[in-house]
C-alpha cells in the first residue's frame, strides 16, 4: 500500500464533489443521497489510489465511462429509436451500484494480470460494454448510426496495430476518455446532448457548446499520443516533438470537418443537419478546429512544463538542438544533381 500524493487527493476530491453535484441533478438525489454517494466515490478512489497510480486511473475511467453510459441508455425514462429501443428504467441508486461493480471487476482484472500489464484490454473491454450499453434507446439511431461509421473502424485499428506500435497507459486513458465523450455525443446527437443544455442555462449561451466541449477534447486529449507517435517513429525530439502533434491535430481536425461536409451532402435533409451540427453557425468548422487546436496546444504547453520542471537544462538544450540545421546543402539541389546523375 503506497502513499497518495496531494495531486491525486486533489482529483479525488474534485471527483466526490462532481458527484455530489451531479448526482443531485441527473439522479435526483436528496442532499443525504448525494453525500452517501460523495463520500462512497472518495472511499473507493482512496482506496485505488492506495494501490498505485495505475489502479485509480483505471477506475475514474471505468467509473466515468459506466455512470455516463448506463444513465444516459437507462436513467431518463421512456424509449429511444432503433432496434435497441427497450422500456427500461434503472433507479439512480442501481446505477451508482452497477457502476462500483464495474469499476471494481476492472480494478480487480488489473491487479490478476498485473505482471502483463493488461491495462488497454481492460480498456478495450469497458469501452466496448459502454459502446453496446449507449446503444440502446438512442435518440436518433440513422445519426446514430452515422457518428458510428469512423468509431467502430478507429476502434479495430487501434486493436489491430497494438502488436506494431503499443501506447503507453496514459495514451490508452486518454483515448478512453476522448472516446466516451464522443460516443456519449452520438447517444443524442451532439446538438442535443443534455450535459450541452445544462451549460448552456448555467452559463447563460446562446447555444448547446457540447461539440465544442468535444473537439476541445481532441486536441487536448488526443495530442499525446500523437506526441508518442512523433517521438517514437519519427525520433523527433525538441521543439518539434511539442510541434509536430499540434499540427497533426489541426490536420486530422480539417480531414474530420470535411468528411463531415462531404457525409451531410451525401444524405442531405433532417439526418445531413443532425450530423453536421452547426445549429446555425456557418463558422461552426472553423471554431472546432480552432478549439482542437487550441486544446492540442495546451496540451503540449503543459507537458513542455512537466520535462521543464523534471529535467531543467538538458530540456532547453534539447530544444535548442532541434532548431539547428543538421544539413546545410538544401535538398531539392541534391535531388536534381542525382536526377542529371552529376
Amino acid at each position: 500500500m503506497g502513499k497518495v500524493n496531494k495531486a491525486v487527493l486533489f482529483s479525488i476530491l474534485a471527483l466526490a464533489g462532481a458527484a455530489f453535484y451531479f448526482s443531485g441533478i441527473g439522479f435526483e438525489f436528496s442532499v443525504f443521497e448525494q453525500f452517501l454517494a460523495a463520500l462512497a466515490v472518495f472511499a473507493f478512489f482512496f482506496a485505488a489510489a492506495k494501490r498505485g497510480l495505475h489502479q485509480f486511473f483505471l477506475v475514474a475511467l471505468a467509473a466515468f465511462g459506466t455512470a455516463l453510459s448506463l444513465g444516459c441508455a437507462f436513467g431518463r425514462g421512456g424509449i429511444g429509436t432503433g432496434p435497441l429501443a427497450v422500456d427500461l428504467f434503472l433507479p439512480g441508486w442501481a446505477i451508482v451500484a452497477l457502476t462500483a461493480l464495474v469499476a471494481g471487476v476492472a480494478w480487480l482484472s488489473y491487479e490478476r494480470w498485473r505482471s502483463q500489464n493488461r491495462f488497454a484490454v481492460i480498456l478495450l473491454t469497458l469501452f466496448v460494454l459502454n459502446w453496446i450499453i449507449l446503444a440502446f434507446n438512442v435518440k436518433y439511431y440513422d445519426d446514430w448510426k452515422l457518428e458510428n461509421y469512423l468509431t467502430v473502424p478507429f476502434v479495430v485499428l487501434l486493436y489491430l496495430i497494438h502488436r506494431w506500435f503499443r501506447f503507453s497507459n496514459v495514451s490508452y486513458g486518454l483515448l478512453f476518455l476522448y472516446m466516451m465523450l464522443h460516443i456519449y455525443g452520438s447517444h443524442y446527437t451532439y446538438a442535443e446532448v443534455p450535459f450541452g443544455f445544462w451549460l448552456q442555462d448555467f452559463l447563460d449561451m446562446a447555444r448547446n457548446h457540447y461539440d465544442r466541449i468535444v473537439h476541445f477534447g481532441f486536441g487536448f486529449l488526443l495530442a499525446y499520443p500523437l506526441r508518442e507517435v512523433v517521438l517514437r517513429v519519427s525520433s523527433a525530439k525538441g521543439f518539434w516533438g511539442l510541434y509536430i502533434p499540434i499540427e497533426f491535430t489541426l490536420a486530422f481536425s480539417a480531414i474530420y470537418e470535411i468528411i463531415e461536409w462531404i457525409i451531410a451532402i451525401v444524405y442531405g435533409g433532417d439526418l445531413g443537419i443532425a450530423y453536421l451540427g452547426t445549429q446555425g453557425d456557418v463558422w461552426d468548422a472553423q471554431k472546432d478546429m480552432a478549439l482542437a487546436g487550441g486544446g492540442a496546444l495546451l496540451a503540449m504547453g503543459i507537458v513542455a512544463l512537466i520535462l521543464f520542471y523534471y529535467r531543467g537544462r538538458d530540456f532547453w538544450e534539447e530544444f535548442k538542438i532541434s532548431l539547428r540545421v543538421k544539413q546545410k546543402e538544401a535538398l531539392g539541389e541534391e535531388a536534381l544533381r542525382a536526377i542529371k546523375g552529376e
